[in-house]
């Protein structure tokens, strides 16, 4: 089906406003993940093995970018929110790597390499041998129509031979039903430059037959002085089930090679907690 003029223009808004959201979330990103790094090991395993340029699809501020770029290899990374953009700008400025990184503030489904007209046309198309989007990064992108766009395209600038990586988080149906409605203290941390104590909190809605967890993020910053202050980012993440993954991976012209349950590359089930699928242009 052809997008309609009405349908674009609704497009455009919803990314203006996810564009937005993202912008508020990105002074609490770096606190936030913090202490994670679980998925680092393999996106450099991934890279090394990989004979080219890396393209990270949704790379925040640079959290995966930067072991990266100091693994020696070229990387590009595409997000739709300018601030967190500026903060990876600010990260591989203050390690001396940003001569390795190209950042384009973007939407996944229809971004351009600089230097390069859009998708049908792009001089660069089909230069990088290593894509990847970690993190329920592609969920965000909440209908079936706008994930395989984006798989289109993100098939477009890969080489052929060259690999998609995809991390999202297994459906676990009745966990997501068990914390709908409920407001959970998700993590803490005191804000060292401000002295806040930080409370994010979360709460998640579920709608089964979109396969859509609504998600509100709420970071309660408690000041020294005893202000309070509350930063709201709502967010929807479109869920997937295995099969229809590799569909849409292969409607893009993407074979999946592997599909892992976790970072350790052990085989997917039904009890994993990740979903992780490895597709190669075909």
């Amino acid at each position: 089906m052809e997008p309609t003029a009405e349908s674009s223009a609704t497009e455009s808004q919803a990314t203006e406003s996810q564009a937005t959201v993202f912008d508020r979330f990105a002074r609490f990103y770096d606190a936030d993940y913090r202490d994670f790094d679980a998925d680092v090991p393999l996106i450099l395993e991934m890279a090394e093995g990989a004979d080219g340029p890396v393209l990270e699809l949704g790379c925040g501020t640079g959290r995966l970018l930067a072991p990266l770029a100091a693994a020696g290899h070229s990387v590009t990374g595409v997000d739709i929110s300018p601030a967190l953009l500026a903060l990876a700008e600010r990260k591989l400025s203050a390690q001396g790597l940003r001569p390795r990184a190209t950042l384009i503030q973007g939407d996944l489904r229809t971004f351009s390499l600089p230097d390069g007209p859009k998708k049908g046309s792009d001089t660069q198309a089909g230069r990088f041998a290593f894509a990847f989007c970690a993190s329920n990064t592609f969920m965000h992108l909440n209908t079936p129509q706008a994930q395989l766009t984006a798989l289109e395209h993100a098939a477009h600038h890969l080489a052929p031979g060259g690999v998609l990586l995809l991390d999202l988080f297994n459906p676990d149906i009745a966990r997501l039903l068990e914390v709908g409605g409920v407001m959970e203290l998700a993590d803490q941390w005191l804000d060292p430059d401000s002295g806040a104590q930080v409370l994010k909190w979360s709460v998640r809605l579920l709608d089964l037959a979109e396969q859509i967890q609504d998600t509100t993020f709420i970071y309660e910053e408690v000041l020294p002085g005893g202000e309070i202050r509350r930063t709201v980012c709502p967010f929807s993440l479109r869920y997937l089930w295995r099969n229809e993954a590799e569909l849409m991976l292969a409607r893009a012209g993407l074979a999946t090679r592997a599909v892992w349950g976790d970072f350790d590359g052990n085989p997917y089930d039904s009890g994993s907690e990740r979903l992780i699928l490895l597709a190669e242009k075909v």
